[in-house]
């Protein structure tokens, strides 16, 4: 749980919510940022500061690091706006003509947000592609199962691009897991691994990496790998931005479905 004066901090840099002084003092403004906070990111508005709340800021906070990671920046993806987030916002808002104030608002995050390479390929994260549950309002992400003549149950798990690892974690859904930020602001994620990947985070991988081995981990009926990919905030149709490459085999049932690179 963030102490008071973190939370303060936070909440001042994302969007200017707290507006008081970095005090460690729980008053009426830092009850008052808590509310706004909850309204803006869909929790309860009930201006307490409990798990839900630490939770989400720390998020937001951890996903602002990462985009300015993605940005060229070294930053400790902790979740916590300590002195050089602050010094790496005001960097990029200065050499984006922005005003430098350190506060991660509206146009700030417009510029993060704005693409890097206009024109990206990524990769299908398998090298046996054999999707078994495709993308839908309810499953907003691929699954890619495997093929006993293709590298079994454990195959390996590829980064789908260049970018840096912001996450490395075990969840109880998700099992273990990893996200990486693209260069170009996107971030894929890649559920359910046998194990924990040694890429720890802040580790810049390439596209074709190994990320990590295929497993069953988390909410999971049987091995395979869940794919997802997040534009501008949004979780996408993987499939209308991976491609296959010539070292990769498809599967004869989805042949028809995937984009050759």
């Amino acid at each position: 749980m963030l102490n008071i004066k973190q939370r303060q901090q936070n909440l001042r840099t994302y969007y200017r919510f707290y507006t008081g002084d970095i005090d460690g003092i729980e008053g009426s403004k830092t009850k008052t940022a808590y509310k706004n906070f909850q309204r803006y990111t869909g929790l309860s508005q009930d201006g307490i500061y409990g798990k839900n709340t630490n939770n989400k800021l720390i998020y937001v906070i951890k996903d602002l690091q990462g985009k300015l990671n993605s940005k060229g920046y070294n930053l400790q993806i902790d979740g916590i706006v300590g002195t050089k987030t602050l010094n790496a916002i005001k960097d990029f808002q200065k050499k984006n003509n922005l005003t430098v104030d350190g506060i991660a608002g509206t146009n700030t995050y417009n510029k993060l947000n704005q693409s890097g390479p206009s024109s990206v390929n990524y990769r299908y994260p398998v090298n046996y592609i054999n999707i078994t549950q495709y993308y839908s309002n309810n499953h907003k992400a691929l699954d890619l199962g495997w093929s006993s003549n293709y590298g079994g149950k454990n195959q390996i798990i590829y980064a789908c691009y260049d970018g840096v690892v912001i996450t490395n974690s075990y969840a109880s859904d998700a099992g273990n897991y990893i996200a990486i930020r693209h260069d170009n602001g996107d971030v894929s994620r890649y559920l359910h691994l046998n194990s924990r990947s040694n890429l720890s985070v802040g580790t810049k991988v390439k596209k074709g990496e190994q990320v990590g081995i295929m497993g069953t981990t988390g909410n999971s009926t049987g091995n395979h790998l869940h794919f997802d990919l997040t534009k501008n905030g949004s979780r996408v149709n993987p499939i209308d931005y991976l491609y296959v490459y010539s070292d990769q085999i498809v599967s004869n049932a989805c042949k028809n479905s995937v984009k050759y690179n």
